[in-house]
């Protein structure tokens, strides 16, 4: 009787822990699966993927020294979760921020192709015909192509409901939706308002959020420079707002790489996350175009919740990672030096003269390490700031001095005399002449029925090969041209790289080698006294300083013609991993006899340490050897016809061991020898360099 009870009791007592058990069960399913959504991330009612952008690589000297970093800025930006719908509430939170902005004198993103001329007359921007073409599109504006920047002004108005408001607060206004717009903004796309605020502002925004709704206070990465922004600003190029050709481009080799068969789940997810958005950054040009794959590190991804108490919630769900450093072959200090040199020495030889005559002062340096091709410095007159660039384009741009133009590898320029160890070459291994053979200068050189004159038509009387280099003889090339012929001086003359383009990484151009085949090009005849001509560097021959310099570099190193590159090696953001390391290239092997090049060699010594140059060049700690050039040249300037002479140099040290190679060239010098004071100055810090103990790393530099 009594464990009858009993049973009954323990029965009850198990069945009402199961029905409680059964209960809790049902409920935690209901939460955690039926309703999983609702209650993740605090009972989030909606959650939205956010790409983050990731830092991009640094950019390095060949001794680790940042040429190009990032330094964080803050900013401010527009989160569709919380941010106004309404236009009246857009317009109003826009208008308050931009007047705070302008009261601290802060500048916000404006890209509107209008402004305000000094009449008040709205006008389009100047230079900005991508983006006029961009407003008055469909996407846009929806207005013919002859439609005026007024016409443009009041659709915005309308299209932003910015009637109240006054023609430059509207137009203001008008120029972030646009941009907001564009840049599709959405909650997976936040907008970026303003970059590099202050504290104040930052702290004004965050303790305002109430009038502020959507506004958030951020922190971004932003290029900058070492010194004052000019170190190898041609090389190293700049980054900018993706254009729409780009984002094109580059979407299609994102569908062509997603396109590929076998990808699993996580190379899919990789791909999509090095793609880019319309409101991500590129590399626009020089180094930072070159290895654009490289320095652009992989996107992260955040996710924004919003609970029932209506509060913004994240997590990150994937890490930024890092782009890839990019270590170069420039040499910072080599760079300075070339860049100080070159500016003095220009400005001490043209400014009076080229000044008056309406020509620009300009040139251009390149060194080279001549056993790898490898660019040590490359320097170009007039130059640039990057840390400036966008706020000094337009001034840049007009500049008829065009300093944003690289002339070290984009120019082409006649190479007068540099021209002639070629031409030396050229004889000597076709056995014209051997290295005592002896051709006689009366100053004059008559052929057909032209007469052409020696340099300072000075007569040099009976000379070598040796001589006619050391003294420029234009008599004894005249001998070689006529007994070669245009086309074998073509042959030795391509086989040295000359009048094609080098494969360095980043633009350059391919110059023209004169002959028969480039007179054709054009239509017209080739006359046998351009033979002589091109033979002393000039007739259609037309140069980059990139190209003489490598032509020079193999004649030092006996005879193997490197591809001249900038790029050293990538290594990830903290260095430790190797993806990609240069092995130098050669371009030919030219298989010139060492005589031959001895020979070649001896008369550029000559030039060095007896004749013009040998004030500047012969006092060396080591001996080196050059061979200088002019090269007359008439202009138009404003309507009227304007002659100039630009001086060339080519040289390479030490003489008996060579290591490097550099080419000077200043337009309007006068005279070769005017440019031996640049490479004076930079041999002498190069040789101080040699043999000895490395010097101490700086702090925040790399060592490897």
């Amino acid at each position: 009787m009594n464990n009858g009870k009993l049973n009954k009791r323990v029965i009850f007592i198990f069945s009402l822990f199961g029905v409680f058990f059964a209960g809790f069960f049902a409920l935690l399913v209901f939460t955690q699966i039926v309703n999983a959504e609702e209650y993740a991330y605090g009972t989030a009612v909606s959650t939205y993927s956010v790409a983050v952008e990731a830092p991009r690589g640094d950019i390095l000297d060949k001794n680790g020294n940042a040429l190009v970093y990032n330094e964080q800025v803050r900013t401010l930006s527009f989160n569709a979760l919380s941010f106004p719908s309404e236009d009246i509430e857009i317009n109003s939170l826009i208008n308050k921020l931009i007047k705070h902005l302008e009261t601290k004198n802060e500048t916000w993103i404006d890209l509107l192709p209008l402004v305000f001329d000094e009449n008040g007359v709205i006008t389009y921007k100047e230079d900005a015909e991508a983006e006029i073409e961009w407003m008055k599109s469909e996407s846009m504006c929806a207005v013919n192509p002859y439609a005026t920047a007024e016409d443009c002004l009041n659709v915005l108005i309308e299209k932003f409901a910015l009637r109240e408001y006054s023609s430059i607060d509207a137009r203001n206004i008008a120029s972030v939706r646009y941009n907001m717009q564009k840049m599709y903004f959405s909650t997976s796309y936040p907008y970026t308002f303003a970059e590099d605020i202050s504290v104040t502002t930052l702290g004004y925004v965050k303790e305002n959020n109430d009038i502020f709704p959507g506004v958030d206070a951020g922190v971004t990465s932003e290029r900058k420079y070492t010194g004052d922004g000019t170190a190898a600003a041609h090389i190293l190029g700049v980054t900018g707002s993706i254009s729409a050709e780009e984002y094109n481009a580059e979407k299609e080799k994102t569908n062509e790489a997603l396109a590929a068969e076998g990808l699993s789940d996580s190379e899919i997810q990789a791909i999509k996350n090095k793609s880019y958005a319309l409101n991500d950054k590129i590399g626009k040009n020089g180094i930072e175009s070159a290895m654009e794959s490289f320095l652009r590190g992989t996107k992260g991804t955040k996710t924004l919740s919003v609970n029932t108490a209506n509060e913004i919630l994240e997590s990150y769900s994937l890490l930024p990672s890092p782009g890839s450093t990019v270590f170069l072959t420039i040499d910072q200090n080599l760079q300075e030096i070339a860049d100080k040199s070159l500016k003095k020495q220009i400005l001490a030889v043209t400014e009076e003269e080229a000044l008056a005559s309406g020509l620009t002062p300009a040139g251009a340096v390149v060194v080279q390490d001549v056993t790898t091709g490898a660019v040590l410095a490359n320097s170009s007159y007039p130059n640039f700031s990057l840390t400036s660039y966008f706020e000094d384009y337009n001034t840049l741009a007009e500049d008829p001095g065009k300093p944003l133009w690289n002339r070290a590898f984009q120019s082409t320029y006649s190479p007068g005399s540099t021209m002639k160890p070629v031409i030396a070459i050229a004889a000597l291994e076709e056995g014209i002449i051997d290295a005592d053979s002896r051709v006689y200068c009366t100053g004059q050189y008559e052929y057909i029925d032209q007469v052409f004159a020696c340099f300072n038509k000075t007569a040099h009387g009976n000379i070598t090969v040796r001589q006619a280099l050391q003294h420029s003889c234009n008599i004894f090339f005249f001998e070689m041209a006529r007994q070669l012929g245009i086309d074998k001086m073509n042959t030795y003359s391509s086989l040295f790289g000359l009048g094609q383009k080098t494969g360095i990484e980043v633009s350059e151009s391919a110059g023209i080698l004169a002959g028969i085949t480039y007179r054709d090009s054009l239509g017209l005849g080739w006359k046998a006294g351009e033979t002589l001509l091109a033979a002393i560097g000039q007739s259609d021959n037309s140069f980059s300083p990139l190209q003489l310099n490598n032509y020079c570099a193999t004649i030092a190193n006996g005879g193997t013609r490197y591809v001249p590159y900038l790029i050293e090696r990538v290594a990830s953001s903290d260095y430790t991993v190797s993806s990609y390391e240069h092995t130098p290239e050669i371009a030919a092997e030219t298989n010139i006899s060492k005589s031959t090049l001895d020979t070649v060699k001896e008369g550029m010594y000559l030039v060095a340490n007896e004749g013009s140059c040998a004030p500047y060049l012969g006092n060396l700690k080591y001996k080196v050897a050059c061979k200088t050039g002019t090269a007359e040249k008439t202009l138009i300037v404003d309507g009227n016809v304007v002659e100039g002479t630009d001086g060339f140099l080519i040289a390479f040290g030490p003489y008996e061991d060579a290591k490097i190679a550099i080419t000077v060239v200043i337009e309007n010098a006068g005279s070769g020898s005017s440019t031996a004071q640049v490479a004076a100055d930079i041999f002498e810090y190069y040789f101080s360099t040699l043999n000895t103990a490395p010097t101490v790393q700086k702090d925040n530099t790399v060592i490897w």
